[in-house]
């Protein structure tokens, strides 16, 4: 039972933290815009985001670089929020079991990036479509999710209310042309670019991959070694901490311990467990990077076994 819930967090932990991120987002800055209407202060514009929204003018986005990233963690609309949340939670799900949590983490941050290039390229060379100073919102990274799954499995039928099973390729289609013919319009122009922009780039990804190539390894490997080198710093000082404790209690005399034959069967279970307690940690994390459809036939038996012990 521990195995199967363990296997399950790390599945999912992931997609949970995006979208208690966003969401927690969204509670701060509705929070804060509460507290100003109450103290009798001017609202703040919904639109900048209180400096989080990202923008299409060169100038401003260099004055605030960092919207590049803040922007796909930001709604300042209820309904927004629960849009993208909801779809990304859908998706998100289908993309662990196909492609890993890593690779979700991976794919929405560059698909949310992939969305901004096209707002931005397009807005400035095209500044009819220029609509609007500020842009937010996790849309082009959830349709970066939403268009790797359906590429990766365009057969798999999803229960629609009133349509009943339809085959994931034509939802996935149709959520790209509301996009585009939305464009028409003249209403959010810069938001249904982006949401194309990310729609592409889960669309490449997995046609890409196909033929060998990666466009996600560089951010992977990016955060490997950012977080080797907090790691290696933790490590550091805990070895520190730890010659520190022996150097005061290296004068104690230490125990020696008496091993009978019950003893020896104990580290000998013990010892088992431990082996396959730590086959069952280097499973998940192949599920976690790689997906449960990319483990053998003897993991996956391995770790039905596991998830079923007593």
């Amino acid at each position: 039972m521990w195995n199967e819930l363990k296997m399950q967090w790390k599945q999912g932990g992931i997609l949970v933290r995006l979208i208690l991120v966003n969401a927690g987002v969204f509670v701060v800055m509705t929070t804060l815009q509460l507290l100003v209407t109450l103290s009798g202060g001017q609202p703040f514009p919904l639109d900048e985001a209180l400096g989080l929204a990202t923008t299409w003018n060169p100038q401003l986005l260099m004055e605030r670089p960092w919207t590049i990233l803040t922007h796909m963690f930001v709604h300042m609309r209820v309904w927004h929020l629960v849009i993208n949340l909801a779809l990304l939670y859908w998706m998100g799900r289908l993309f662990m079991i196909q492609f890993g949590s890593r690779r979700l983490l991976s794919t929405y941050i560059v698909g949310g990036l992939a969305g901004f290039v096209l707002y931005f390229v397009a807005t400035n060379v095209f500044p009819a479509l220029q609509q609007g100073q500020y842009a937010y919102g996790a849309s082009a990274a959830v349709m970066a999710i939403f268009v790797a799954a359906a590429t990766k499995e365009p057969e798999r039928p999803i229960g629609l209310i009133l349509l009943g099973s339809v085959p994931l390729k034509y939802v996935a289609i149709g959520f790209v042309l509301l996009d585009y013919f939305a464009l028409s319009n003249g209403e959010n122009m810069g938001g249904n670019l982006a949401h194309l922009g990310g729609a592409l780039f889960g669309f490449l990804m997995v046609r890409q991959q196909r033929n060998g190539r990666d466009l996600v390894g560089w951010f992977e490997r990016l955060l490997d070694a950012i977080i080797s080198l907090f790691q290696s710093r933790s490590d550091s000082k805990m070895r520190m901490e730890k010659g520190g404790r022996f150097n005061r209690f290296s004068k104690k005399k230490k125990r020696t311990e008496r091993k009978t034959s019950r003893a020896q069967s104990d580290d000998e279970f013990n010892a088992q467990k431990q082996e396959r307690e730590s086959r069952m940690d280097g499973i998940l994390d192949k599920i976690s990077k790689h997906g449960y459809d990319n483990l053998s036939k003897e993991e996956k038996a391995f770790l039905f076994n596991e998830s079923n012990r007593g």
